[in-house]
């Protein structure tokens, strides 16, 4: 048994993509998991970023002070064209913000339910796309901050999707996608001042998922409904566990989480 904190799941680019657990300094190796009986036990603790530990979290995983000002949690982390590091304008911790903000950005279009448009820092774009259970994904511009790969996501989103219905993502493998004429297509839907960005790399990447059985009707598992769930281990894709009787698990949403986990 392995007890801790409970993270989004490690991932690394295989045929099928390799997932880990990372709890209390151990590594679970989740992709020899499949077709075996797991268990995960909350107990009833969750710990926020700053380490203090509550019953529950106050809002996405933060705790009330640092929901309302810690710089993870400011408005600009769900909407990237409010940036402002790269103007010297700071929204809560400006040197984080130039930290985070201030660094490579790709914009892409992937297949994870269907077609969408994302962002991603340029060193975790392969990470972001299986996160997102995307099957493809190619690179439609590359810009040197993060403010900047938001106005291009606001432009080209008017058009198309960027959400993953997760639902969806969830229940099969998504029919094939031609990304290098769709990304053709959508160039010119961006602003003329920021066209000198797009990427000139048409090449696709292809993504499969450690999935033995597709759930049919879906139901989500959370802890705040029960604190233990377990279940025989069907599948692993984006950063759910798919378990048998057509259940699903998201670990992220999870993050911060203090459980037992037993296989």
């Amino acid at each position: 048994m392995y007890n801790g904190i409970i993270n989004k799941m490690n991932s690394e680019l295989h045929n099928p993509v390799q997932y880990n657990f990372f709890i209390n300094r151990a590594y679970i190796d989740l992709n020899k998991l499949l077709n075996s009986d797991i268990s995960l036990s909350w107990s009833g603790k969750v710990q926020c970023m700053c380490g203090k530990l509550f019953s529950k979290f106050y809002r996405q995983n933060f705790c009330y002070q640092c929901f309302w000002n810690a710089p993870q949690a400011s408005q600009s982390i769900f909407k990237p064209e409010l940036c402002t590091a790269d103007l010297g304008v700071e929204e809560r911790d400006l040197q984080w913000e130039k930290e985070f903000q201030i660094a490579p950005h790709y914009i892409y279009l992937a297949n994870s339910s269907g077609l969408k448009v994302g962002i991603t820092r340029k060193t975790q774009k392969i990470t972001r796309w299986i996160d997102q259970g995307a099957s493809q994904a190619i690179i439609i511009a590359e810009v040197p901050n993060r403010r900047l790969s938001g106005l291009i996501e606001v432009a080209i989103k008017k058009h198309i999707a960027d959400k993953t219905n997760w639902r969806k993502m969830l229940s099969m493998s998504p029919p094939f996608i031609d990304l290098i004429r769709e990304k053709e297509q959508c160039l010119s839907l961006i602003p003329e001042y920021l066209k000198k960005f797009i990427s000139q790399d048409n090449h696709v990447t292809e993504i499969q998922y450690p999935v033995l059985e597709y759930p049919t009707k879906i139901q989500s598992l959370k802890f705040e409904k029960t604190s233990l769930i377990k279940g025989k281990l069907k599948g692993i894709k984006g950063q759910y566990l798919i378990l048998d009787s057509n259940r699903v698990f998201n670990v992220r949403a999870h993050s911060g989480y203090i459980i037992n986990f037993s296989f």
